[in-house]
């Protein structure tokens, strides 16, 4: 067999291929054989049709197979021999009859990664977001703390509060069919998980007033006889039960685990918000020096490439979802809009892959062992697990490769990043000038609602960042969710340990 691979344009191979005749009269001999020892033909025994009537009634059927068996065989022996990665399937342009005498001749293309070679990758203008941290920021964030550390303290003297816990007396019925009695249940006025819409009939009666009324139940209700119905209500106050939100104090912010008193708590905090936000602005200059060099270096992808990052990015996010919901990845889908919005996520990052292995190799940029240690204790401190938990995991999943290659593109993106005329943002009113190429996605942002996807992407932050939500109560209504997807995902103690503290200071 003879083969001659040709590049054309930057993603593609041109392989043609001449199989001697000798080769292809085999292959035919063989096949005309098995199909005599197979065949039923009336006045022939078993094996003994002639080779003529054979040709007469099989040929198309059995030239195609040989063609078929020729061209397979043939493609994957050139792929290994010249080491090709093809990207999808090939596309067959040329082909001849194996029962041309010169022998079979057949001319496949296959797309493969890229060759580039970029023309400028220093030096260029690019935006990096301006992180600024606000007094009343800090003051809001101080308050969540604060409100963390609130007890429920019983109340007298005055009517139900939006906020409050009222504890009622709570018959519900639809006519004369009782569907719900509860002698004594805790009512949340600020979104009752399990009745609610009952939390209206509450607000401004006293301690022992009745009141009843009709109440339209939320479909969300816990309590499945009531969701989504209008049912007939009849209450009585038992008893009012209101947070009570400490003043700030040295001692506090000690207790809080804070040093330097209310100053020193302030500092801290102000630095945790801006350390978060450095965070986000260096990502987000990252794809903006990405976006640059894709503008400044234009190239073309491979569909087959660009299906191969979109299949990543969906898996990624199907798992993701998997993790918080507990449903099955198979089940989770993406509508029309969805997949277009992801597949120019996947085009974008199929280009920004190549230029960073180009320049990482241009410039001998490469992982050394500190870089990798130094990655494990970073996702420890991320999942709140140890290194070697870390370690585990990594040689469980046969991650390691992956982590590297991870390290790798951060180096480089760094590197760029150093080399580059790091400027600030346009004035608000101005529209700076649209490099060429393809946008980038915000890296800041997650990838939009999809279909069968929740928007409450609650668990994915920092065990910090979820106990400052919970401080605020915001939460309060789906903690048994919560508790039940970090169990079933990431098992974070420090997590759990929240939120389950939580529920038992609101009385869940």
């Amino acid at each position: 067999m003879k083969v001659d691979v040709t590049t054309v344009g930057s993603f593609q191979k041109q392989l043609v291929f001449l199989v001697p005749p000798e080769q292809v009269r085999g292959r035919l001999d063989e096949e005309y054989r098995t199909l005599s020892r197979r065949i039923r033909i009336s006045g022939f025994r078993p094996g003994k049709v002639p080779r003529k009537v054979l040709e007469s009634r099989f040929a198309p059927q059995v030239e195609a197979e040989v063609a078929q068996a020729l061209m397979q065989t043939s493609y994957q022996t050139a792929l290994s021999d010249h080491q090709i990665q093809p990207l999808g399937q090939a596309n067959l342009t040329q082909s001849s009859s194996v029962a041309d005498p010169t022998g079979f001749r057949f001319t496949p293309t296959v797309d493969v990664r890229p060759e580039i070679t970029l023309t400028r990758w220093t030096g260029m203008d690019v935006v990096y977001p301006t992180v600024e941290v606000t007094s009343d920021e800090v003051d809001r964030t101080v308050k969540a703390r604060l409100e963390g550390h609130a007890k429920l303290e019983e109340v007298s003297g005055r009517a139900v509060q939006s906020g409050d816990m009222a504890m009622v007396e709570l018959v519900v019925r639809d006519d004369q069919t009782e569907v719900a009695n509860e002698p004594g249940t805790m009512i949340r006025t600020a979104g009752d998980p399990y009745y609610p819409g009952v939390e209206a009939l509450l607000i401004g009666l006293q301690a022992a007033e009745e009141k009843e009324g009709k109440v339209r139940f939320a479909e969300s209700a816990r309590t499945a006889a009531v969701a989504g119905r209008e049912l007939d209500v009849k209450v009585k106050i038992l008893s009012i039960q209101s947070y009570r939100v400490p003043e700030l104090t040295d001692e506090l912010s000690a207790e809080l685990g804070f040093e330097g008193g209310t100053g020193g708590m302030r500092t801290s905090i102000e630095g945790q918000i801006r350390q978060g936000r450095d965070e986000m602005a260096r990502n987000q200059a990252r794809a903006n020096l990405l976006e640059v060099v894709i503008g400044e270096n234009p190239f073309d992808v491979p569909v087959g490439m660009i299906d191969q990052s979109l299949k990543m990015l969906m898996d990624e996010l199907r798992l993701q979802q998997a993790l918080r919901t507990g449903r099955d990845p198979r089940t989770i889908g993406f509508n029309e809009a969805q997949v277009a919005d992801l597949r120019m996520r996947a085009q974008f990052a199929a280009k920004a892959a190549l230029i960073l292995e180009w320049v990482a190799k241009k410039e001998g940029i490469a992982v050394t062992e500190d870089d990798v240690e130094a990655m494990y204790r970073r996702l420890a401190t991320e999942r709140s697990q140890t290194v070697e938990a870390v370690k585990g995991w990594a040689q469980k999943e046969n991650a390691a490769k992956e982590l590297r290659e991870r390290i790798l593109e951060e180096k480089t993106l760094d590197w760029l990043l150093e080399r580059a005329n790091l400027i600030a943002p346009a004035p608000a009113g101005l529209t700076a000038p649209e490099p060429a190429g393809l946008t980038a996605p915000e890296p800041a942002e997650p990838a939009p609602p999809t279909e069968g996807f929740g928007s409450d992407d609650t668990l994915e932050g920092s065990v910090d960042a979820l106990k400052e939500q919970l401080a605020t109560g915001a939460l309060d209504s789906q903690l048994d969710e919560l508790v039940a997807t970090e169990a079933g995902g990431r098992n974070r103690k420090g997590a759990l340990a929240a939120l389950e503290a939580r529920k038992k200071e609101i009385g869940g």
